[in-house]
């Protein structure tokens, strides 16, 4: 009866660590995520444009209002065609979604920059498809919309 006892014991104390860790595997990925929105706010703010393109995958896609780009290449132009004219830019994460091999975030973005020395800020809600490339979460498809 006694090692029954202990048994149960042990399967309970087994069963509360593993569902007690579960929340921080969670929090882990979303930490790594908020951490690469600030990582490509500090290069838009510091003018390192070309550094937000390694965030996204080598054959990543930006969709957005008539705008549709593919591939690293492409992503490094767009955000390099900002250069001279970028001022702040500020992520706003909405919703993190983590289900497993892929991370959904939703979020909105306050993006400040001069057009013909007129400083604008363009606001858009966003969804960003995260998937592991090289070990690292980076963005697969890239989706706005004005708000």
């Amino acid at each position: 009866m006694e090692c029954e006892y202990i048994s149960i014991m042990k399967k309970s104390l087994f069963l509360l660590f593993l569902f007690a860790t579960l929340p921080c595997i969670s929090q882990s990925v979303e930490d790594e995520i908020l951490e690469a929105n600030r990582a490509m706010e500090r290069a838009y703010n510091t003018g390192e444009l070309s550094k937000i393109a390694a965030y996204y995958t080598r054959d990543g896609i930006i969709v957005g209002n008539s705008t549709e780009i593919e591939g690293r290449e492409a992503i490094t132009a767009y955000w390099e065609n900002l250069q001279g004219r970028h001022i702040k830019w500020e992520l706003e994460n909405v919703e993190i979604i983590d289900y497993g091999n892929t991370i959904i975030q939703r979020g909105i973005s306050r993006l400040h920059f001069y057009h013909e020395n007129k400083a604008f800020q363009s606001d858009v809600r966003f969804t960003l498809v995260w998937i592991k490339e090289d070990k690292k979460w980076k963005i697969k498809i890239d989706h706005y919309s004005r708000i």
